[in-house]
């Protein structure tokens, strides 16, 4: 009898450590999610070659930015990596070394809030946010007058507008799974319910 325990005893503890072998695995094989840069990003730029050409620069509003000796570059929507790259190219016949190093000091990313939520405006994080979350740090919705299930996010892209409505109802009541992550300058407006 306690020879078959033990024997139970190995058999769950080998099944426990293949599923624990097993999520490891997978959580190795996603990729990370990388860090794209966007107006009004501020970032370092040094030169390990060549000091006297560091400098803080920010992003400006249509995603390009102002380098010494090669002028302007677009920085919106390529990585940090992919930046040090192109810049690298472009100094290749500038400098003696071409080492790049871009490191992002401030990044934040704004969102428009209106309709019926408690504190509508603009909210700015560190981090991109959620529908849900970008509502609940404007002080949530008014359950009185707001309608969750008709919420829309107002998106630009280039010269035109994306609409998106969401069901934030079913999202909090687990009918739905997943999160909608929101893009800077994204608009979220929350309908007034009908009575």
């Amino acid at each position: 009898m306690r020879r078959r325990s033990l024997s139970q005893f190995s058999l769950l503890f080998l099944l426990f450590l293949a599923s624990i072998l097993r999520v490891s695995g997978q959580s190795e094989e996603q990729p990370l999610e990388k860090f794209i840069l966007q107006a009004e990003d501020q970032l370092r730029i040094t030169f390990p070659g060549a000091p006297e050409l560091d400098a803080n620069i920010q992003v400006r509003r249509d995603g390009v930015i102002s380098v010494p000796i090669i002028g302007e570059i677009v920085a919106a929507g390529k990585t940090p990596t992919e930046l040090e790259n192109l810049l690298a190219d472009k100094f290749e016949n500038q400098l003696v070394s071409n080492e790049v190093m871009v490191v992002v000091l401030e990044s934040y990313f704004t969102y428009y809030l209106e309709g019926e939520v408690r504190s509508p405006g603009i909210i700015r994080s560190f981090r991109q946010l959620s529908v849900l979350e970008a509502i609940i740090a404007a002080g949530g919705i008014n359950k009185v007058t707001g309608k969750m299930k008709s919420v829309v996010v107002i998106r630009r892209k280039g010269d035109k507008y994306q609409h998106f409505e969401l069901d934030l109802a079913a999202i909090i009541d687990g009918k739905k799974d997943g999160a909608f992550v929101l893009d800077s300058h994204d608009i979220v407006s929350v309908p007034q319910r009908v009575w």
